[in-house]
């Protein structure tokens, strides 16, 4: 059964991410048919879509079987994905490190640190979200004169600060409990509330669960 037909009677759950892509791929190429394209493209990124959403034109279109028409398709169809997820964030209410989590799930795949300042109003449901700062390699906290500068611009009552480790490792550093503390600090005087700080990496950490805000 072809990949469309298997879509239309069993369902897009039913497939596998080799047979959604060839679905987007169409046709194949000259002594190759699309399902052989689709899995070169998955081997050539290590099986892994997030490595293809991150991946170039000029990178799909090296793949053989790909030209330059089926390389667009396929960027287009990860922007279009990554649009998906910024949409799919708006306006929720993120009243635990769980749903904090769920919200920045994007950040999991971060190469490098990246700050998150969620602005929320007093029912705790997200106004604006802003990356801040993008570090080089594993520390690139923010001061606390950029989080709040966001924070005060958009009408907050309380912010959550989340970043992400690349490492994968969830343990806060001795740098990452002095800023949050200065940044708890400075929105007592500044009145909107630190909610909490999450790291992002294998998993989660919140600070305010482990009961250090």
């Amino acid at each position: 059964m072809k990949p469309r037909e298997k879509l239309m009677k069993k369902g897009p759950e039913s497939l596998s991410n080799e047979e959604l892509i060839a679905i987007l791929l169409r046709t194949g190429s000259k002594g190759q048919d699309v399902l052989k394209t689709s899995k070169l493209l998955l081997e050539n990124f290590d099986n892994s879509l997030v490595k293809i959403s991150k991946a170039t034109i000029d990178d799909l279109n090296k793949i053989k079987g790909l030209g330059k028409v089926k390389a667009t398709t396929i960027f287009a169809a990860m922007e279009l994905a990554k649009r998906f997820l910024k949409e799919n964030r708006t306006g929720k209410k993120l009243n635990s490190p769980e749903k904090i989590y769920e919200y920045c799930l994007d950040m999991k795949h971060f190469d490098q640190e990246v700050v998150r300042v969620i602005s929320l109003n007093s029912k705790l449901y997200e106004i604006s979200s802003k990356d801040i700062s993008i570090g080089l390699a594993d520390s690139s906290l923010a001061h606390p004169r950029e989080i709040y500068k966001e924070a005060i611009k958009n009408g907050a009552v309380y912010i959550i600060l989340v970043h992400n480790h690349p490492s994968g490792d969830v343990m806060p550093s001795k740098d990452d409990k002095i800023i949050t503390q200065k940044v708890k600090e400075a929105g007592q005087i500044i009145g909107i509330r630190l909610l909490d700080h999450l790291i992002i990496g294998n998993g989660f950490y919140s600070f305010k669960h482990n009961k250090l805000i």
